[in-house]
């Protein structure tokens, strides 16, 4: 575990997940390919700054998602279409037990073996949490940030094969 004082971990493709940490001095505990780190920021400051450097505001990206799959609650996050980066909330994200699970690294979703409102999430590097959310609803996340994804880096290729009109009539 490494704890960062300064503050200065970005989130980037290498991020598994993030939890609240539940430490007087440290806000959030960030679950990395490279280890486990400790920041003083809390989860939404490293998202909205992480959704800055991808050009826009965090609570830009929840609308477009919001209106996108027509739901109101536990939105999933684009924090960056062009470099893949989706996250998900498994609760609202100003819940304490709320996490933010990001889709590329996602291998496996279980149920916990012994609460049925926690889940097992493991990742592709065989690293795993235990989320404070039922299996359902890490499945429910999971698909609507494959939506999301879909919508946003699949869907629009498709286009790309077709000559643009500068002036459509």
């Amino acid at each position: 575990m490494t704890y960062l004082p300064n503050n200065d971990y970005r989130i980037n493709s290498t991020t598994l997940a993030m939890q609240q940490a539940f430490h007087l001095t440290y806000q959030t505990v960030i679950y990395d390919v490279k280890g486990t780190y400790y920041s003083q920021k809390t989860m939404t400051e490293l998202l909205e700054e992480a959704c800055l450097r991808g050009g826009s505001k965090m609570s830009g990206r929840l609308e477009a998602a919001k209106h996108t799959l027509a739901i109101r609650n536990k939105i999933p996050l684009i924090i960056d279409p062009f470099t893949y980066l989706y996250a998900f909330p498994t609760h609202s994200p100003k819940h304490d037990l709320n996490s933010w699970i990001f889709l590329d690294h996602i291998s496996e979703i279980k149920p916990h073996p012994d609460h049925s409102k926690k889940s097992i999430i493991t990742f592709r590097n065989e690293q795993y949490i235990t989320a404070s959310c039922s299996f359902s609803t890490a499945t429910t996340q999971k698909a609507r940030t494959t939506q999301l994804c879909y919508e946003y880096t699949v869907s629009p290729i498709r286009y790309l094969d077709r000559p643009l009109d500068p002036f459509p009539i």
